[in-house]
């Protein structure tokens, strides 16, 4: 199997952010305008992720149409269960967003414990792409849930309190331009179960590996073997 997610640049959180506002718009079309209620949505849904992660996780690559349709049908599932929990069963967004935060520890805990890796330029295992998966539905439903609860805390209108992440993402991609990521200093390295690369979260995100590299794939490594491991190849 090849690494099933695209390469992190600028483009991927863009698309991503793009994914998400589309489908959720398109939850409520369906939830209001359509009168369907609720409930039955996240059922539409629930069954609609079902099949896309059966296609996506049947295939042996990255294919860009599978890999975006499941990001956005799993953003809108996550949306819409913090939903059912906030306005049918009346659960506190102070408890929703700290269940969903101790749920999302559990879920790397449990995925470095057992790959020890939680890079996702490693998803080359059906393991490990079912935790990717899970840990992205859990983390959609958090951030809904922890969204609305800084709406309530602070008051704020939308505009003015997604300034708040937005400060955030600024924060950490700073903190990244400026060596903060110790992960990248340290150069371990752990061995994967194809043995074709180090997947360790601490390499192949910092820099691409060369020939004279102590970690780099050997000299007559075939392009395909790369990608195993590697989002790019050229």
């Amino acid at each position: 199997m090849l690494n099933k997610v695209p390469e992190v640049v600028i483009w991927f959180w863009i698309i991503k952010v793009l994914c998400t506002t589309v489908g959720e718009s398109f939850a409520d079309w369906i939830n209001q305008t359509l009168g369907v209620g609720l409930v039955n949505t996240s059922l539409i849904f629930t069954g609609g992720l079902a099949v896309v992660l059966v296609v996506q996780m049947r295939l042996p690559r990255y294919v860009p149409i599978a890999y975006w349709l499941t990001v956005v049908v799993l953003s809108v599932t996550g949306t819409l269960y913090t939903d059912i929990l906030t306005d049918q069963l009346k659960v506190p967004l102070a408890l929703s967003t700290s269940v969903f935060a101790v749920i999302l520890a559990v879920v790397f805990g449990i995925w470095y414990s057992r790959e020890r890796t939680l890079s996702i330029h490693s998803i080359v295992t059906t393991p490990r792409e079912a935790f990717y998966w899970l840990a992205v539905l859990v983390t959609f439903a958090l951030g809904t849930a922890s969204g609305d609860w800084i709406l309530d805390l602070t008051g704020w209108p939308p505009g003015k309190s997604v300034l708040l992440p937005a400060g955030l993402i600024v924060a950490v991609v700073i903190g990244w331009r400026l060596g903060a990521n110790p992960s990248c200093r340290s150069g371990s390295r752990t061995s994967s179960p194809d043995r074709s690369a180090p997947t360790s979260a601490t390499t192949s995100p910092c820099r691409r590996p060369t020939a004279g590299s102590a970690w780099a794939p050997p000299r007559r490594a075939s392009c395909s073997s790369l990608r195993s491991w590697q989002p790019s190849c050229t």
